[in-house]
């Protein structure tokens, strides 16, 4: 009987070493596993770049004219410019609809235009092809193709973009450049203010300015552009709102 109790005993003793033994190293399997670290996202960020100034250099459009009608095919564009020096390195950018702009290396041209309603905005650029924003640096032009009607609100101020471009794309690390114009209103004396956003970020202002935005992540984004009142009303015309679609690699 006795041996038969210490029997017992030996086997309920090493059952409880056995089992202690799978408990410590279990917790030292748990002290083990590093934690992962949290990744933290570091934000984008707005920083205003230094821009050129020239004042005296002037843009002249000669055609169209103001609310000229063509018909269906080319369509004429003439310009003049003035203390600024032009050709394939300075050319004329031409934006229409708020498109993406286009270099214009010639004074004189044509483009074939189908029917509809045309505001040609055309810009001079320093030497880094960013816009000049001096009166008289830019002029613009509503005109109509075929059978079509002048905008509405045409006394309206609205928002021109340099860059980005549509579909532009950028190496992640690299900032991206935000050039934009108000034509037809003084954003201080007018109450006007700029809104950038892009993926959650915002960022306004009431200067034309030139911006980098850094801290990108890689992916496709759209930067949307708005021109607002002060009060945080947009503005009703078709150019008060511009977005591009970017992506970072």
């Amino acid at each position: 009987m006795n041996r038969k109790l210490f029997l017992c005993l030996l086997v309920l003793s090493y059952g409880m070493a056995a089992c202690s033994g799978r408990v410590s190293e279990e917790q030292r399997t748990e002290e083990g596993i590093a934690e992962p670290e949290t990744v933290q996202l570091v934000p984008i960020v707005a920083d205003p770049m230094p821009t050129a100034s020239f004042p005296d250099a002037m843009l002249e459009m000669y055609r169209p004219l103001g609310n000229e009608k063509f018909n269906e095919g080319k369509v004429g564009f003439e310009f003049n410019i003035k203390n600024h020096p032009f050709g394939s390195q300075r050319p004329i950018m031409l934006a229409i609809n708020g498109s993406n702009p286009e270099e214009i290396p010639h004074a004189v041209f044509s483009k074939s235009l189908s029917q509809g309603t045309y505001r040609a905005v055309a810009y001079l650029t320093d030497e880094k092809g960013l816009m000049l924003k001096d009166f008289g640096n830019y002029v613009d032009r509503d005109f109509m193709v075929g059978d079509s009607r002048s905008f509405p609100a045409a006394d309206e101020p609205y928002l021109v973009v340099n860059l980005p471009r549509d579909g532009a794309s950028i190496v992640q690390g690299e900032s991206l450049i935000v050039d934009f114009l108000v034509v037809w209103g003084d954003m201080v004396a007018d109450g006007l203010e700029v809104r950038v956003t892009l993926d959650g970020f915002e960022y306004q202002t009431q200067k034309q300015e030139t911006l980098e935005l850094k801290n990108l992540p890689k992916g496709d984004h759209v930067i949307r552009l708005h021109l607002l009142r002060k009060d945080g009303k947009e503005l009703l015309n078709a150019f008060s709102s511009v977005s591009r679609r970017i992506s970072v690699k």
